[in-house]
């Protein structure tokens, strides 16, 4: 008689551990990781087109930059007042008002939602200069120069900016206008982009009217980490085209691009030509797997590492586009016809 009664303490300890053991098991979270979702090829995106325009007779935008695909700026020339400044936040694109009277604000850059500039032209022909903080607009334009049309900064506190006989740095603190080489015709510098803070390519151009020809020097300039040097120069006219880089750069998977008249990728200490496409004067890319260029008569192409491959956006589209800018996930590009901008938004 014991031993049953041993027996029954036995089998109900032994089957009170069992289900404990088993609501364990069953209460511990055994789900898996939500698989991550690759990006989409952006040759299958699926495309929209706005249409930006106030009550302005011109808006031109031609410069794009985002930190995501919920907050993306466009700027350029409005003959109102705003209209040179647009912002997209996911949904719809409306004009930012700024603290400045302006003639256009065709150069963006940034770190963070809170952390852009503008940069571009007074409507009393000085450097606008702009800080955005995440909640107001800061003004640190300068008298002592003139418009402004390019800014790339490698942190916050070593940032350039070019544009009429123009080039100014920022040390964190404030804006100084920096020595470089400038011909006597004049130069306007057109594009900066670097890789790191000691290396740092820049284009200007001059233009000089040469009966019967009017000639477009370009010179292509390298920071070294202390001086600006011109590393070096082309040259078109009406019936010659030595373009030896690309008028507008950028940098993609630790190399650099340019974009003019075809497409450029620096190799060693020469410019390859890797798209001859003549109608291309713009790029953007997220990696050097994914880099698009586009200009004249809404030409685009993509390329994905392997091979260039053109788009067609909208049947009939022809318009020029100006600049691209994309994060991997979705792509934007800006065109305008003299009197409208249009963005182009793929995803």
């Amino acid at each position: 008689m014991k031993s049953l009664k041993t027996f029954s303490l036995f089998f109900i300890l032994f089957i009170f551990f069992s289900i404990n053991f088993l609501l364990i098991i069953t209460s511990c979270d055994t789900t898996e990781p939500p698989s991550v979702i690759p990006p989409k090829d952006p040759r299958t995106y699926t495309w929209t087109i706005d249409t930006l325009i106030n009550n302005s007779f011109q808006t031109d935008l031609i410069r794009i930059w985002g930190t995501s695909p919920s907050d993306v700026y466009v700027g350029g020339h409005n003959a109102d007042f705003p209209g040179s400044l647009w912002h997209y936040d996911g949904k719809r694109w409306e004009d930012v008002t700024l603290p400045v009277t302006n003639f256009d604000a065709p150069g963006i850059y940034g770190f963070s939602s809170n952390d852009i500039w503008v940069v571009g032209e007074t409507a009393t022909d000085f450097s606008l200069i702009l800080h955005f903080n995440g909640t107001s607009w800061q003004n640190f334009s300068n008298l002592t120069g003139k418009a402004l049309r390019c800014i790339w900064g490698s942190s916050p506190n070593n940032i350039w900016a070019g544009g009429t006989n123009t080039l100014f740095h920022y040390d964190g603190i404030s804006w100084k206008q920096f020595p470089i080489f400038i011909p006597t015709q004049g130069i306007q510098l057109t594009s900066i982009v670097g890789l790191q803070k000691s290396d740092i390519y820049m284009v200007g151009y001059r233009n000089d009217v040469v009966q019967p020809l009017d000639t477009s020097f370009y010179y292509l300039y390298h920071f070294n980490g202390n001086d600006w040097l011109v590393e070096d120069s082309s040259y078109i006219t009406s019936n010659i085209n030595a373009r030896k880089f690309g008028v507008i750069l950028d940098s993609f998977g630790g190399d650099f691009y340019g974009a003019g008249d075809m497409l450029f990728k620096k190799t060693g200490n020469d410019w390859s030509i890797i798209n001859n496409d003549p109608l291309i004067f713009s790029l953007g890319g997220s990696s050097s797997n994914n880099i698009f260029c586009a200009g004249i008569n809404g030409t685009i192409y993509h390329y994905n590492g392997v091979d260039w491959k053109k788009i067609i956006i909208k049947e009939n589209f022809t318009e020029p586009i100006y600049d691209i800018w994309t994060e991997g996930n979705e792509a934007f590009f800006v065109a305008h016809d003299g009197a409208r901008t249009y963005i182009i938004h793929g995803k």
